[in-house]
């Protein structure tokens, strides 16, 4: 998996809290605003002592009824600014998660081809959704909370110790106590909350995969084992959270004893004081009231300590997306690409995929403009990674390819991919429109552009004859149309830009023999005029090329026309009789 330098806890810490500083204000506002509930709700205790000593003791009901009174006005404004906090942090943990959430998918449309060979699509996911939830969750509420009650905390502190030192210190050990229990909590519980985001990536992982390829899995009844694979690691996922479960359980029932005995003590020695006359009722009433009162902003700061702990293990993933750096990228002072002629050049190119197989090894190929070159080899030769280094999918670990005689690591990706039309073997169709789908080659396309290169890709009649036409809506990946059908989509995506280079990846693989031939003689119309670079190892493709060239084990072994490599009767030779069943069978 990509991952960052993650031997500090503190480096998502410091990178949240830049993210948060990015709306100062508004956290400015946020904590004033709980400050200012936390010390209403320190009042109460005080007034209930003077309640107790002037009123309660001496029966004066008008001071009862007064500090009362009091009491429901500091509880009115403690929930109005409680209600005002809740409102503007809620707003304010939005802003700050759009703005990760954002960079984060940013980071992931920019990435190199590798982090994918490395990353699930389901860790992805749930890192981009869950994960940012779940920082959004803490920023809406705990950061408030925790001000909050450190705040309320503070404010007792300093009128129980205006009051009695001494029993004071005996509340305040309890409270230190508590702090401690929950500090071996939050280091008990961060590694298992770790775990549990990373199995929850793992399954949805499994789910995305098992969901995509349900064809496969029935096609091949595979059904039940897929299924056991699902259940073992979710119950993986479900000892963890029983594990993370019990150890809340532990230190929350913990901190409940810690109370009681908070309680008991502050009783035992306040009443003591009483007895002794240095102490009021209303004075140890106020001590117990503060100690019933803390009890909770305790525990609010306990669960505060887990959710930071959850909150840093989503941000680190997130922040992993974030600062894992793409390998392929634009150089300072990268040029645009201009006046195009297509020529296409593999100067010693060896390329060693990031998994450690070894794909290409000292390739020297060049196709000249508008010319059309077929690259043929046994799987696994590396013809389909000819083409990712071309559009800078990956860079080669040694030698250059060129553009007219540009090395493509020093163009702007953006021109680079401009010129150049693209056609994947299993072409993606997203859930949409079929005008969308073409024109998101050019999303400034015209109805008119998108119709000339359907034209071409001989799919514009079938597009015409369909209730909405162009603006038929196919499902996700394309589901509605047959392969010919999405393959001649994705051939209109490419040429709507009108292309300099085509690569094509293998475009018959995934077809009937009838559309395999029907596509071929439209490919000669489509590939008119353009440098086409076409990966395949279904040979009907001969008829489109000028020179065909063969690759084994990641390296140019014969190079010439169909007729020249026949007549050589080395691995082209039987690659092409093994197909068509004839040894001095030619291509037509």
């Amino acid at each position: 998996m990509v991952r960052l330098d993650r031997g500090r806890s503190g480096s998502s810490a410091a990178l949240l809290f830049r993210y948060m500083l990015r709306r100062w204000d508004m956290l400015a506002t946020m904590l004033t605003l709980a400050v200012a509930a936390s010390y209403a709700s320190s009042l109460p205790p005080v007034f209930v002592r003077y309640a107790v000593d002037l009123g309660v003791s001496r029966g004066s009901l008008n001071v009862v009824v007064l500090y009362s009174l009091l009491s429901v006005g500091v509880a009115v404004a403690s929930g109005l600014l409680n209600f005002v906090a809740r409102y503007v942090s809620a707003k304010y943990s939005q802003e700050v998660v759009h703005r990760i959430r954002l960079e984060a998918f940013d980071a992931v449309l920019k990435q190199y081809m590798g982090f994918f060979d490395r990353l699930s699509v389901g860790q992805l996911i749930s890192r981009i959704t869950n994960d940012s939830e779940r920082v959004a969750n803490f920023l809406s509420m705990r950061v408030r909370m925790i001000a909050y009650s450190a705040m309320l905390l503070a404010f007792a502190t300093y009128n129980m110790a205006s009051l009695d030192l001494s029993l004071a210190t005996v509340a305040l050990a309890a409270m230190l106590v508590a702090v401690a229990v929950y500090a071996r909590y939050s280091t008990a519980i961060r590694p298992l909350y770790d775990a549990i985001r990373q199995q929850l990536g793992v399954i949805a992982s499994i789910t995305t995969s098992d969901v995509v390829g349900i064809k496969t899995i029935k096609g091949l009844n595979i059904v039940e084992g897929e299924l056991g694979r699902f259940k073992a690691e979710n119950r993986r996922f479900v000892d963890l959270n029983v594990r993370a479960a019990k150890v809340r359980a532990t230190y929350e029932s913990s901190t409940i004893l810690v109370f009681g005995l908070a309680s008991a003590a502050v009783l035992l020695y306040g009443g003591y004081a009483v007895g002794r006359g240095e102490l009021t009722v209303g004075g140890l009433t106020m001590f117990l009231t503060y100690v019933a009162t803390l009890s909770r902003p305790m525990n609010m700061l306990g669960s505060s300590i887990t959710d930071i702990q959850r909150a840093l293990a989503s941000g680190s993933r997130l922040f992993e997306i974030i600062n894992s750096a793409s390998k392929v990228v634009d150089k300072p002072g990268a040029r645009e690409l201009v006046n195009v002629r297509g020529e296409v050049e593999f100067v010693g190119v060896s390329f060693t995929y990031p998994s450690g197989r070894r794909a290409l090894k000292n390739v020297n190929l060049r196709v000249r403009a508008g010319e059309r070159v077929l690259v043929v080899g046994p799987p696994g030769s590396g013809k389909s990674t000819l083409l990712k280094l071309l559009l800078r999918f990956y860079d080669p670990d040694e030698g250059r390819v060129a553009v007219d005689g540009v090395d493509v690591r020093d163009v702007k990706l953006q021109s680079l991919r401009r010129w150049v039309g693209y056609v994947p073997q299993e072409p993606f169709i997203f859930s949409g429109t079929i005008f969308d789908n073409i024109a998101l080659g050019n999303p400034g396309a015209t109805l008119e552009e998108v119709v000339k290169a359907t034209e071409v890709a001989k799919i514009h009649s079938f597009i015409a004859s369909l209730p909405k036409g162009y603006q038929t809506v196919v499902g996700e990946r394309g589901i509605d149309l047959s392969g010919g059908q999405r393959q001649r989509i994705a051939i209109a995506r490419a040429l709507v830009r009108d292309p300099k280079i085509i690569l094509l990846d293998d475009p018959v693989a995934n077809l009937d023999a009838e559309t395999e031939r029907s596509l071929v003689e439209d490919l000669k119309e489509v590939l008119r005029g353009r440098t086409a670079v076409i990966v395949t190892q279904r040979l009907s493709l001969v008829p489109l090329a000028d020179r065909i060239v063969v690759l084994n084990d990641g390296e140019v072994v014969e190079e010439g026309t169909h007729e020249e490599l026949m007549s050589r009767k080395g691995l082209y030779y039987r690659l092409y009789t093994s197909m068509v069943g004839g040894g001095g069978e030619q291509a037509g």
